[in-house]
């Protein structure tokens, strides 16, 4: 099985070089190199034209995120809400307010703190940085 294996081995490669020789021989041998050059080149310009996938931005833009937040906000701070309404309105101005306030630079404990007096003050603290920044208008305003 062995000798079988080697046998054809060796007669592939005596045609490689017969192939390669002959093409000395008649000088078609740059040619041989330039088409195999070409072939590597088309495969390569077919892969630089496939699409890369989309980048898509890590944060939302900026003008959603303050329509969120004027929207939020307004809601927010409106009376005679049950309390389940209230914790979820609560919760998701808490979350535009942290983004908000990531995107504006200011560093704010939003995340960090769980719901009571500490996180009411820190989200009055954080409207008021908002307020001066301009994503957020002023309590008159409203």
């Amino acid at each position: 099985m062995t000798g079988l294996l080697a046998t054809i081995a060796v007669l592939l490669l005596v045609a490689v070089v017969l192939r390669v020789a002959l093409a000395v021989l008649v000088g078609e041998l740059d040619e041989w190199r330039t088409y195999r050059a070409l072939a590597r080149l088309a495969r390569r310009l077919r892969r630089r034209r496939t699409p890369a996938a989309e980048e898509r931005p890590t944060r939302r833009p900026i003008e959603e995120v303050g329509a969120d937040l004027r929207r939020l906000n307004a809601s927010f701070h409106r009376d005679d809400m049950r309390f389940a309404k209230y914790e979820g309105c609560r919760q998701a101005y808490d979350g535009v307010l942290a983004e908000a306030a990531d995107m504006a630079g200011l560093a704010h404990l939003m995340e960090v703190l769980p719901p009571g007096r500490e996180l009411d003050r820190e989200r009055q603290r954080v409207e008021m940085l908002l307020q001066h920044h301009g994503l957020l208008p002023p309590p008159y305003a409203a």
